[in-house]
């Protein structure tokens, strides 16, 4: 194994160790949601028009927490 494979080894065990420990520490797509937020919320203060895309995905996102809410009341 030559040395940048070793590299290419231990970078991809980190970084199944740091997705482990993100999961663990935000279960339940929390970041996902933080992301999420926070992007539309730079959209919004930059005024930069977010893709159709994302737009509906935000849109969707928000309207099943809606509805997960209402129905947990």
């Amino acid at each position: 194994m030559t040395n940048r494979d070793k590299i290419i080894k231990a970078n991809n065990l980190t970084g199944l160790e740091i997705d482990a420990i993100i999961t663990e520490n935000h279960k339940y797509g929390d970041e996902n949601a933080l992301l999420r937020k926070e992007i539309k919320r730079l959209a919004d203060a930059l005024n930069v028009p977010l893709s159709a895309e994302f737009e509906a995905y935000y849109n969707e996102a928000e309207s099943v927490k809606a509805e997960v809410k209402a129905r947990l009341k």
